[in-house]
């Protein structure tokens, strides 16, 4: 009755029955699982060891692209050097710009530019020290946080919630290294329950969604190779109208057809062979006229 009643009332228009009716099937409801496994199957998983996959992570393939455990890293450590640096310019130029003008109340300026100019040169050159200050060590946390609980994950085949316990107790440990033991164990203590508290919430949310950190990591390569490649492809579209000298030349000598190597190299070959019968016959030439 309910799928009568979408029919009935959904709009002839795709616009306004997406917008009002987006219980009516379209084609974009139909998923193709094929294609899927088959892009599953590039990475093999269980039909490897430990070490292998280890090694695959840490390997560049023939393109010269990193692995998709490398890539989460790395934005990972690029989004924690981004939250840093916003955090620490943001406090520091807040407290820049307060103490410039409680030290300041008294002073005696030329005129307001030359005010406006010094509390901007101060506030900048604060906001850009905050954001070094903090951006560097959000991004080593996070880096060697999703780091060692990626190697974990990658070298047992799977995600759990040991690989987050160790990385952050592990984390905390290293981030208070110059405290001494005693820091570096309170420090411990603090990552390996926030490190815990954020693998229950990070799996609690893949298994509501029916996915594995695997499968999200893969997918967030794929989308960076999809990007990668509209971006190829954009700059062909773009040169395609440029003549290039060197193509030019190429087609020139060799024609715009497809080249087969035993060909080209059959040809080198004839050619090599005319030049010596060339040669030689030059050097004929003068044993000739010796005789005569």
């Amino acid at each position: 009755m309910f799928r009568r009643i979408v029919k009935f009332a959904t709009p002839g228009v795709a616009i306004v029955s997406a917008g009002l009716f987006p219980f009516a099937p379209n084609e974009h409801d139909q998923v193709d699982h094929e294609s899927m496994q088959k892009m599953y199957a590039d990475a093999p998983g269980d039909r490897q060891t430990g070490k292998e996959r280890l090694y695959l992570m840490f390997s560049v393939d023939e393109f010269g692209r990193v692995s998709n455990e490398i890539n989460s890293i790395y934005q990972a450590g690029f989004l924690g050097f981004l939250v840093g640096a916003c955090y620490g310019g943001f406090i520091s130029s807040r407290v820049a710009y307060m103490n410039f003008m409680e030290r300041n109340q008294a002073t005696a300026f030329k005129s307001s530019f030359e005010a406006k100019r010094k509390l901007q040169d101060q506030v900048t050159l604060t906001f850009a020290k905050g954001a070094f200050k903090w951006g560097w060590r959000l991004a080593l946390f996070t880096t060697s946080y999703i780091g060692i609980q990626t190697v974990i994950s990658v070298y047992r085949g799977k995600s759990s919630i040991y690989e987050y316990l160790v990385a952050g107790g592990v984390t905390g440990a290293m981030y208070k290294f110059n405290m001494g033991l005693r820091g570096m164990t309170s420090g411990g203590l603090v990552g390996l329950s926030f490190g815990g508290i954020a693998g229950l919430l990070s799996l609690a949310i893949l298994r509501a969604t029916g996915t594995t950190m695997e499968e999200v990591r893969f997918w967030q390569y794929k989308w960076q190779d999809n990007r990668d490649q509209a971006i190829r492809d954009s700059i062909a579209k773009q040169s395609a109208g440029e003549a290039d000298p060197l193509l030019e030349g190429h087609h020139e000598k060799f024609g715009t057809a497809n080249l087969d190597l035993d060909k080209v190299i059959a040809g080198s070959e004839e050619t090599t062979k005319e030049v010596e019968v060339k040669v030689a016959a030059v050097a004929s030439k003068p044993e000739e006229s010796a005789k005569k």
